[in-house]
C-alpha cells in the first residue's frame, strides 16, 4: 500500500510541473539497409540450405561395370545456379578433394573400400574441376547463372562389395 501511495504522488507532482505548451516532443528515426557485394546458390529458384549445395548421385550399380558411370549436381532435379548483385562482376568456384580422396583422386567409400571419381564442368568430360582449383565465372547479366557440375566413376571390372559408397565434397565460391 505504501508504494501505490508513493506512485500516486510522484504522477500528482509531474502533472503539476509539466506545462501544457511544451508537451509535444518530435525527432528523428534513421532507417537503414546495407546491401553488400554478394551472390547466392539456389536451385530453381529456391534458396538452399546454408551448406547444401546439392547431390552427385550415381544411382545404384551391380558390383561390376566397364564404362564410366555419371551423374550432374543438383537439388532435386535441378541444376544448382548463382544469382549476383550488379557489384560483383564474377566469381570461382573450387571443389576440394573430399573427405576420402588422398590428395590427388576423389574417391568414394564405404568405410573400407573406395572407388574413385572425377569432376568435370561439362557433360561430356572434358574440363576437369582438378582439386583445389578455381574455376571462374562471369557475371554479364541479371538473373541466375548456373555452376555445371558433372561426376563420373570410373570403370570398374572387379567386383565390389555391396554398400553405399560416398564422399562429402566442400564447394567454395568466392568473389
Amino acid at each position: 500500500m505504501s508504494v501505490r501511495l508513493a506512485l500516486s504522488a510522484t504522477l500528482i507532482a509531474t502533472s503539476a510541473v509539466a506545462d501544457p505548451a511544451v508537451s509535444a516532443l518530435s525527432g528523428q528515426i534513421q532507417a537503414r539497409l546495407t546491401i553488400t557485394a554478394g551472390c547466392e546458390v539456389s536451385s530453381a529458384g529456391s534458396t538452399l540450405p546454408s551448406g547444401s549445395m546439392g547431390n552427385l548421385d550415381f544411382g545404384d550399380q551391380g558390383p561390376t561395370w566397364t564404362a564410366p558411370i555419371g551423374a550432374s549436381v543438383s537439388s532435386g532435379s535441378n541444376a544448382l545456379q548463382v544469382a549476383c548483385n550488379p557489384s560483383v562482376t564474377g566469381f570461382s568456384v573450387t571443389i576440394d578433394g573430399g573427405t576420402n580422396g588422398d590428395g590427388t583422386t576423389r574417391r568414394l567409400s564405404n568405410g573400407s573400400r573406395t572407388i574413385a571419381y572425377q569432376l568435370y564442368l561439362n557433360a561430356a568430360g572434358t574440363e576437369r574441376y582438378s582439386i583445389g582449383e578455381q574455376k571462374t565465372f562471369a557475371v554479364n547479366r541479371d538473373g541466375q547463372i548456373p555452376i555445371p557440375i558433372f561426376g563420373a566413376v570410373v570403370a570398374n571390372t572387379s567386383a565390389l562389395p555391396a554398400g553405399v559408397y560416398s564422399d562429402t565434397l566442400r564447394v567454395t565460391l568466392d568473389w
